[in-house]
């Protein structure tokens, strides 16, 4: 079964707690967990393999008010606010799904893609990497740049910026689907040379897009119930919306974030 919960705007330490704990609970289970959420205050999320004080200017973050949690998943910093934020997880097990980091990597684009279809947004699934791959050797690119196969592209400029984990039970990927541009403030708060955030901030701008860039009447709300068709439509599984409970929110909250993962 698949279930769908629609969440609201949380802090970053629940959030990333929310989804762990999902990938904690995916094999017992025995369902895929879609979930939809957004940030309450502009957040950075940095990927696991990444160190925030390398990452990061530090100061300017501090001074802009700024959080910063570490994803646990892979991939690049990304900034959080003004975007609907996507988690799918499920069982390692789950023929599906996906046996590879590809093949499931596949299977949610296909659901985000019919879900973007759903919401009237004419997207494309191709790379950016070759288009990409020459820039990368003359800057550091941030996750929205960083060259990838199978974007989810609309009109040559990359809608969603997603990262994906594999444990012994369990799959986890989530992502960022911009509403607004406030996504590319981002190389603000990275530890980079002035040279590097200018061409980061005009790059974000030549090969990134927003919603509200492709379609200003397109809410968070529309948005949802589009993509949460999308994946009604490609997994042939049913399905429950069940957001959650107060049992599950304060095992949330008791979940373990460690601390090099939070300011």
């Amino acid at each position: 079964m698949i279930r769908f919960i629609i969440d609201t705007e949380h802090d970053p330490v629940f959030n990333m707690a929310a989804d762990l704990y999902l990938l904690s609970r995916c094999s017992a289970e025995n369902r895929i967990f879609v979930r939809f959420y957004a940030w309450k205050v502009p957040s950075i999320t940095v990927g696991y393999m990444q160190k925030a004080s390398e990452v990061l200017d530090i100061e300017a973050v501090k001074r802009e008010n700024v959080s910063w949690i570490k994803r646990p998943t892979g991939g690049r910093a990304v900034l959080h606010f003004q975007d609907l934020t996507y988690s799918c997880i499920f069982p390692r097990k789950m023929r599906y799904m996906g046996s590879t980091v590809q093949e499931s990597y596949n299977v949610i684009t296909t659901c985000l893609m019919e879900g973007m279809k759903e919401a009237g947004i004419d997207c494309q699934s191709h790379d950016s990497y070759d288009q990409l791959l020459e820039v990368r050797r003359e800057v550091k690119l941030p996750c929205f740049l960083a060259p990838n196969r199978d974007e989810i592209m609309v009109n040559g400029k990359k809608l969603v910026g997603s990262a994906q984990r594999r444990t012994t039970m369990g799959v986890l990927q989530h992502g960022s689907i911009p509403l607004t541009g406030y996504f590319r403030k981002l190389p603000l708060y990275l530890n980079i040379s002035e040279r590097e955030r200018l061409v980061q901030m005009r790059l974000l701008l030549q090969k990134s897009i927003c919603t509200a860039e492709i379609d200003p009447d397109l809410n968070s709300s529309i948005l949802i119930e589009s993509l949460k068709k999308g994946f009604i439509k490609k997994i042939p599984l049913p399905w429950v919306e069940e957001n959650w409970s107060s049992d599950e929110i304060q095992s949330i909250r008791n979940f373990k974030i460690t601390e090099e993962q939070i300011q």
